[in-house]
């Protein structure tokens, strides 16, 4: 019985090991080099609106607690997709 619980806890140890390891991003110089395909046009607490420099979509970008990150496609009251050609 003592076994299976040294060997229950060192197995749970490696895990944590693991995904500490795991969760740790590395990155190449041209990762930092490389331009972003966005331009912002507004930002607030809770999302932030960009335009897509190369089609001019307009998308809206959840920077909440809890949704950081999804994009969202506005569209006209036809249901086509927003597009602003300005560079701004």
């Amino acid at each position: 019985m003592k076994y299976k619980i040294v060997l229950i806890v060192l197995l749970c140890a490696m895990v944590s090991i693991c995904l500490l390891g795991c969760g740790q991003k590395v990155t190449n110089e041209s990762d930092k080099k490389q331009e972003s395909m966005f331009v912002t046009i507004e930002s607030t607490n809770q999302w932030i609106i960009v335009r897509h420099k190369e089609t001019g979509v307009i998308y809206a970008v959840s920077d909440g607690g809890y949704n950081r990150g999804i994009f969202t496609l506005l569209v006209n009251a036809d249901g086509t997709p927003m597009i602003r050609e300005d560079e701004s």
